[in-house]
Protein backbone atom coordinates (compact mmCIF):
# COMPACT_ATOMS: atom_id res chain seq x y z
CA UNK A 1 0.00 0.00 0.00
CA UNK A 2 1.55 3.54 -0.81
CA UNK A 3 1.20 6.69 1.17
CA UNK A 4 0.16 9.88 -0.16
CA UNK A 5 1.29 13.06 1.54
CA UNK A 6 -1.17 16.23 0.63
CA UNK A 7 1.22 19.42 0.70
CA UNK A 8 -0.56 21.73 -1.68
CA UNK A 9 -1.48 24.37 1.19
CA UNK A 10 -1.07 27.57 1.56
CA UNK A 11 -0.26 27.58 5.10
CA UNK A 12 -1.20 30.79 5.73
CA UNK A 13 -1.43 30.98 9.81
CA UNK A 14 1.70 28.55 10.08
CA UNK A 15 3.98 31.83 8.42
CA UNK A 16 6.01 29.04 6.57
CA UNK A 17 5.17 25.79 4.22
CA UNK A 18 4.33 22.92 6.24
CA UNK A 19 5.97 20.94 4.04
CA UNK A 20 8.95 22.90 4.22
CA UNK A 21 8.64 22.26 8.01
CA UNK A 22 7.41 18.70 8.08
CA UNK A 23 7.37 16.41 5.31
CA UNK A 24 10.90 14.92 6.45
CA UNK A 25 9.50 14.22 9.38
CA UNK A 26 6.31 13.04 8.19
CA UNK A 27 7.88 11.21 5.21
CA UNK A 28 10.19 9.66 7.07
CA UNK A 29 7.74 7.84 9.57
CA UNK A 30 5.02 6.51 6.40
CA UNK A 31 8.13 5.05 4.97
CA UNK A 32 8.99 2.70 7.42
CA UNK A 33 5.07 1.62 7.42
CA UNK A 34 4.36 2.10 3.39
CA UNK A 35 5.86 0.43 0.01
CA UNK A 36 6.10 3.77 -1.50
CA UNK A 37 5.42 7.84 -0.04
CA UNK A 38 3.97 9.92 -2.86
CA UNK A 39 3.67 13.63 -2.63
CA UNK A 40 0.46 15.41 -3.94
CA UNK A 41 0.78 18.98 -4.63
CA UNK A 42 -1.14 21.73 -6.44
CA UNK A 43 -0.27 21.91 -10.03
CA UNK A 44 1.79 25.09 -9.85
CA UNK A 45 3.48 24.16 -7.04
CA UNK A 46 6.89 23.34 -6.24
CA UNK A 47 8.08 19.43 -6.55
CA UNK A 48 9.22 17.83 -2.56
CA UNK A 49 12.09 16.06 -1.71
CA UNK A 50 10.23 12.95 -2.56
CA UNK A 51 8.54 11.81 -5.76
CA UNK A 52 5.30 14.42 -6.42
CA UNK A 53 2.33 14.05 -8.41
CA UNK A 54 0.28 16.85 -9.19
CA UNK A 55 -3.39 17.60 -8.88
CA UNK A 56 -5.07 19.10 -12.15
CA UNK A 57 -5.50 23.01 -12.55
CA UNK A 58 -8.29 24.42 -10.34
CA UNK A 59 -8.98 27.86 -8.48
CA UNK A 60 -10.47 26.33 -5.33
CA UNK A 61 -8.23 25.53 -2.76
CA UNK A 62 -9.30 22.10 -0.90
CA UNK A 63 -7.88 19.14 0.37
CA UNK A 64 -10.39 17.05 -1.38
CA UNK A 65 -8.03 17.56 -4.71
CA UNK A 66 -5.23 16.46 -3.49
CA UNK A 67 -7.23 13.11 -2.43
CA UNK A 68 -8.99 13.11 -5.65
CA UNK A 69 -5.63 12.68 -7.43
CA UNK A 70 -4.15 10.10 -4.82
CA UNK A 71 -6.61 8.23 -5.59
CA UNK A 72 -6.86 7.93 -9.96
CA UNK A 73 -3.14 7.44 -9.03
CA UNK A 74 -3.13 4.85 -7.04
CA UNK A 75 -6.11 2.92 -8.22
CA UNK A 76 -6.12 0.53 -4.88
CA UNK A 77 -6.62 1.09 -1.75
CA UNK A 78 -3.79 4.01 -0.42
CA UNK A 79 -3.51 5.76 2.68
CA UNK A 80 -3.47 9.59 2.58
CA UNK A 81 -2.25 11.53 5.03
CA UNK A 82 -1.84 15.46 5.28
CA UNK A 83 1.56 17.04 5.84
CA UNK A 84 -0.26 18.66 8.65
CA UNK A 85 0.61 16.28 11.22
CA UNK A 86 4.46 16.40 12.17
CA UNK A 87 4.01 14.28 15.37
CA UNK A 88 3.03 11.22 13.32
CA UNK A 89 4.59 8.38 14.30
CA UNK A 90 4.93 4.86 12.31
CA UNK A 91 3.59 2.98 15.69
CA UNK A 92 0.29 4.79 14.57
CA UNK A 93 1.09 4.47 10.76
CA UNK A 94 1.16 0.84 11.51
CA UNK A 95 -1.47 0.49 13.32
CA UNK A 96 -4.39 2.77 11.56
CA UNK A 97 -3.04 0.48 8.02
CA UNK A 98 -3.34 -2.45 9.87
CA UNK A 99 -6.84 -1.58 10.76
CA UNK A 100 -8.01 -0.61 6.84
CA UNK A 101 -6.40 -3.91 5.71
CA UNK A 102 -7.90 -5.56 7.96
CA UNK A 103 -11.29 -4.13 7.20
CA UNK A 104 -14.13 -4.17 3.93
CA UNK A 105 -14.86 -0.10 4.21
CA UNK A 106 -14.25 1.97 1.62
CA UNK A 107 -12.63 4.36 4.30
CA UNK A 108 -10.93 4.19 7.63
CA UNK A 109 -10.14 7.38 9.38
CA UNK A 110 -8.99 8.12 13.14
CA UNK A 111 -11.00 10.57 15.50
CA UNK A 112 -8.51 13.27 17.59
CA UNK A 113 -9.43 16.34 19.06
CA UNK A 114 -12.91 15.05 18.93
CA UNK A 115 -13.07 15.28 14.97
CA UNK A 116 -12.22 12.74 12.63
CA UNK A 117 -9.15 13.35 10.88
CA UNK A 118 -10.47 12.89 6.93
CA UNK A 119 -6.70 13.63 6.36
CA UNK A 120 -4.88 10.63 7.93
CA UNK A 121 -6.99 7.50 7.07
CA UNK A 122 -7.32 4.69 4.28
CA UNK A 123 -9.15 5.42 0.95
CA UNK A 124 -10.49 2.88 -1.21
CA UNK A 125 -10.42 3.64 -5.02
CA UNK A 126 -13.92 3.26 -5.01
CA UNK A 127 -14.25 6.66 -3.37
CA UNK A 128 -13.20 8.42 -6.17
CA UNK A 129 -16.01 8.40 -8.01
CA UNK A 130 -18.20 9.88 -5.14
CA UNK A 131 -15.38 12.66 -4.66
CA UNK A 132 -15.68 13.36 -8.28
CA UNK A 133 -19.41 13.82 -8.05
CA UNK A 134 -18.80 16.09 -5.14
CA UNK A 135 -16.52 18.14 -6.52
CA UNK A 136 -18.94 18.66 -9.51
CA UNK A 137 -21.76 19.95 -7.18
CA UNK A 138 -18.97 22.16 -5.41
CA UNK A 139 -19.00 20.28 -2.43
CA UNK A 140 -15.40 20.18 -0.77
CA UNK A 141 -15.66 18.85 2.30
CA UNK A 142 -14.36 15.63 3.26
CA UNK A 143 -15.99 14.48 5.93
CA UNK A 144 -19.23 13.65 4.52
CA UNK A 145 -17.30 10.47 3.18
CA UNK A 146 -17.22 9.46 6.89
CA UNK A 147 -20.79 7.98 7.43
CA UNK A 148 -22.79 4.96 6.53
CA UNK A 149 -21.81 1.80 6.77
CA UNK A 150 -18.73 1.60 4.56
CA UNK A 151 -16.19 3.69 6.96
CA UNK A 152 -14.53 2.34 10.05
CA UNK A 153 -14.20 5.53 12.13
CA UNK A 154 -11.62 5.16 14.90
CA UNK A 155 -12.47 5.80 18.32
CA UNK A 156 -10.60 8.39 19.47
CA UNK A 157 -10.23 6.55 23.20
CA UNK A 158 -9.05 3.41 21.44
CA UNK A 159 -6.20 5.11 19.88
CA UNK A 160 -5.24 7.10 23.26
CA UNK A 161 -5.59 3.90 25.30
CA UNK A 162 -3.06 2.86 22.92
CA UNK A 163 -0.26 5.61 22.06
CA UNK A 164 0.82 8.41 24.14
CA UNK A 165 1.25 11.86 23.32
CA UNK A 166 -0.73 13.97 20.61
CA UNK A 167 0.68 11.56 17.75
CA UNK A 168 -2.60 12.69 15.43
CA UNK A 169 -2.63 16.38 16.60
CA UNK A 170 -3.56 18.48 13.00
CA UNK A 171 -0.56 21.18 13.39
CA UNK A 172 -1.84 24.82 11.82
CA UNK A 173 -0.05 27.76 13.31
CA UNK A 174 3.17 27.65 15.03
CA UNK A 175 1.46 28.17 18.36
CA UNK A 176 0.01 24.50 18.27
CA UNK A 177 3.45 23.21 17.83
CA UNK A 178 4.87 21.14 21.15
CA UNK A 179 8.04 22.35 21.88
CA UNK A 180 11.12 19.65 20.97
CA UNK A 181 11.34 17.28 24.10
Amino acid sequence: MNCYILIGGQSRRMGRPKAELFLDRVARAASEVFEEVIAVQRHEGVAASIPTIYESPHDDQAPVFGVACALAHAGERCFILAVDYPLITAAVLRHLRERFERSRALLAAPVWSGKTQMLCGGYAPELLVRIEQRLAAGRYDLRGLAGGDDADIIPEEELRATFAGEPLMNVNTPEELPPPS
